[in-house]
């Protein structure tokens, strides 16, 4: 019986345990401990007293009684004599009368793990689409930037349109954040981390959960100066909106929360039961006040009955995915009872002696800059090539249009002597901006290129870029920006 790799119990009369095996004691942790009587086991395992009473009608009138080519197995939650929750699945046969067999098994990390590939699965799936959103949206963005550029050509700061233009162009430039939170969220699981600062990363975390939350308001009292920290920052931002969530939730209604940050050194005797490293941390805590959670209600946040609730089976609390990410960013996660001031969220990420990745800042060209170079525009939307093809014209260039990749090498096969530069989209029906470039080299090797696409600078953006094109430009962008772009490849 040692060498089964699952718990035996055998029982009689309904009530008397004629045998259990070590694998059965091993499961619900009780080791040695004897049971004699199935209530025992009964109460110990099922604390809820309706549960206890389902789970044993189930093992004892139900799945022994199920036909044989066609056997039915049960999954509970049960809980260990170390008060662990664990996801447990059971067989009973009716071996003679009155006389049951219990089989049980284990399944809690399977099931886990199967819950967490059904969500990366959704997630892949909801990436797609957030990508080609994000990238659709970007086109009608660049196709309102672009005419509302050419107007402000034509548009002298003492006219009373000039500011409602320049008001158009910051809804725009809203509009554009928003579509690269999407971009951020197709990037899925794949992990890209860089040094950023947090103070700057959360104030933009809140902002984005106060879109979905009304409700909540959080405010904020950072250090002035915090470390920085390496960080995916779409992974980051996906555990920051779990963890907020969650704190709403303890919240229950509207109200006030605090996040703090600090810097912290973390000793080895804190981090040790733990399984990170020693050293410098930033600490990142979010308090609920007036409110502390039970120590049942703590312990469920980080349960495996919360992952499936994570998952959408049934309402609830968990930290399930906030832990994986701070935990793959070798950090921690704490939830404590401060009894004067209430629930508390310390997230511990591990301080980086690198520079943080600071976002572009906006600098607005001192003078438009203008050419009369001749160049080819590939994009397979009329809309683009329309607006863009216009801005173009108004800077002085001459422009040859073609509206997929092939035409684009057809184009440049014929005419290619008088291009001097080519802008080129990256994803399009039929041949793609990346296979059309290299088609175009094979032509023209010291060809000139500047890569314009709706999406980030990722995935068939950042293959295109590791060929060789050097300048990349995401729209929606403006004039000026365009103008300069265009002056320094040319004159490269």
């Amino acid at each position: 019986m040692k060498m089964i790799p699952f718990g035996v119990l055998l029982v009689s009369n309904k009530k008397d345990i004629d045998y259990h095996n070590e694998k059965f004691a091993e499961i619900f942790g009780y080791g040695n401990q004897k049971f004699f009587l199935l209530t025992q086991w009964l109460d110990a395992a099922f604390p809820g007293q309706d549960y206890r009473k389902q789970v044993r009608g189930i093992l004892l009138h139900e799945l022994p009684y199920s036909e044989t080519g066609n056997r039915r197995t049960y999954t509970a939650s049960i809980f260990t004599n170390k008060n662990e929750e664990k996801l447990i699945q059971f067989i009973s046969l009716n071996v003679e009368r009155e006389k049951f067999l219990i089989l049980c098994e284990d399944v809690t990390e399977a099931r886990i793990q199967e819950t967490q590939i059904q969500q990366a699965q959704k997630m892949e799936a909801i990436g797609s689409m957030a990508g080609g959103v994000a990238h659709d949206v970007n086109n009608i963005l660049m196709g309102i930037q672009g005419y509302v550029s050419l107007m402000l050509l034509e548009t002298t700061p003492s006219n009373k349109n000039y500011e409602k233009l320049k008001a158009i162009e910051a809804q725009i430039n809203s509009g554009s954040d928003l579509t690269e939170q999407l971009l951020e969220c197709a990037r899925g699981g794949r992990f890209e981390p860089k040094t950023i600062e947090l103070n700057e990363f959360l104030d933009g975390a809140v902002s984005t959960f106060g879109k979905t939350r009304r409700d909540i308001h959080i405010a904020e009292k950072f250090s002035t100066y915090v470390w920085a920290v390496e960080a995916d920052t779409a992974q980051l931002e996906q555990a920051f909106q779990n963890i907020f969530s969650n704190a709403a939730r303890i919240l229950d209604g509207q109200g006030s929360m605090l996040l703090r940050t600090d810097n912290i050194m973390l000793d080895h005797s804190h981090v040790s039961m733990h399984g990170i490293k020693s050293g410098p941390y930033v600490r990142i805590s979010l308090t609920v006040p007036g409110v502390n959670i039970r120590e049942s209600e703590r312990n469920q946040l980080f349960s495996p009955s919360s992952v499936l609730k994570d998952a959408g089976q049934k309402e609830g609390m968990g930290l399930a995915s906030a832990y994986g990410i701070i935990k793959s960013h070798g950090g921690l996660i704490e939830v404590i009872n401060d009894h004067s001031a209430g629930t508390v969220f310390h997230i511990y990420i591990p301080a980086s002696s690198k520079t943080p990745h600071k976002k572009k800042q906006e600098v607005s060209a001192a003078k438009t800059r203008t050419g009369n170079e001749t160049i080819l525009l590939v994009d397979d939307e009329k809309v683009i090539t329309d607006v863009t093809g216009a801005m173009l014209s108004a800077l002085g260039y001459d422009i040859i249009i073609a509206s997929d990749g092939e035409e684009a090498v057809a184009i440049y096969q014929e005419k290619g002597k008088h291009i001097d530069l080519v802008i080129m989209d990256v994803v399009m029906p039929g041949m793609g901006g990346g296979e059309a470039i290299d088609l175009i080299r094979e032509i023209n090797p010291s060809v000139k290129v500047i890569l314009c696409s709706g999406y980030s600078m990722s995935g068939a953006v950042k293959a295109i870029m590791e060929k060789g094109v050097h300048t990349f430009l995401k729209k929606p962008f403006k004039m000026d920006d365009f103008s300069h772009k265009i002056r320094e490849v040319l004159e490269s």
